[in-house]
C-alpha cells in the first residue's frame, strides 16, 4: 500500500465494527471540517466509498461469530487528505477459503473500464441471489465506479486459515 502521512488524518479506527461504532465513524465524517469544505460531487463520492468500505467490513470479516481470534489483527478502517485527494484504507481478516474469489472480484474491476462497470453494476443488480451467494461484489463495483484510480490491495497471510485483506482507494477532490 502506497503510505500517507499522518498529519492528514481524518479518521482512524482500529477495532471490532459494530452498529454503534459504524455510525459514529459515519458521524465523525460528516462533521469533519475537510469534510465540509469538500465540493458536494467529491463529498458524495467519499462518503459513499467510506460506507462501502465500513459494509465490507462489517458484513465479511472472518471471525465475526465464528471463535476466530482476530485481536492481534483488528479490522482497520481510516480517511486521510493529502494535498487535494482522500485515501480510505480498510482492512479486515478474511478466510483464505474465500481469498481467491475476492482476488478474482477485485481484479476483474480493476480491469473494467468505465462504460463495462455500470454494465456490470446492472447485471449484479438485476441477479437473483442464492443462498450460497458470499456477495456479488456490488460494493467493489460501486467503489470502483466512484473513484478515477484503481482500487490497490494487498492480502497478508496470517496463519494457514486466514489472512489480513487490505484496500486502498483514492478520491480525487
Amino acid at each position: 500500500m502506497i503510505p500517507m502521512p499522518d498529519n492528514g488524518t481524518i479518521i482512524q479506527f482500529k477495532g471490532l465494527i459494530s452498529y454503534k461504532i459504524i455510525e459514529r465513524l459515519l458521524d465523525k465524517l460528516r462533521s469533519a471540517p475537510e469534510f465540509l469544505e469538500m465540493k458536494k460531487p467529491a463529498r458524495k463520492r467519499l462518503y459513499s466509498v467510506f460506507v462501502e468500505s465500513i459494509d465490507n467490513i462489517y458484513k465479511y470479516a472472518a471471525g465475526k461469530g465464528a471463535g476466530v481470534s482476530n485481536k492481534h489483527r483488528p479490522s482497520v478502517i481510516s480517511v486521510r487528505k493529502q494535498d487535494h485527494q482522500y485515501m480510505i484504507t480498510a482492512g479486515n481478516l478474511i478466510l483464505n477459503d474465500d481469498l481467491e474469489e475476492f482476488r478474482f472480484k477485485l481484479e476483474r474491476v480493476r480491469q473494467l473500464d468505465r462504460e463495462n462497470l455500470k454494465t456490470l453494476y446492472e447485471d449484479i443488480i438485476n441477479r437473483e441471489s442464492g443462498e450460497e451467494d458470499k456477495g456479488a461484489g456490488l460494493g467493489l463495483v460501486t467503489i470502483a465506479l466512484k473513484t478515477e484510480q484503481k482500487i490497490q490491495y494487498s492480502f497478508t497471510p496470517v496463519d494457514s486459515n486466514h489472512s489480513f485483506f487490505e484496500i486502498q482507494i483514492i478520491i480525487n477532490e
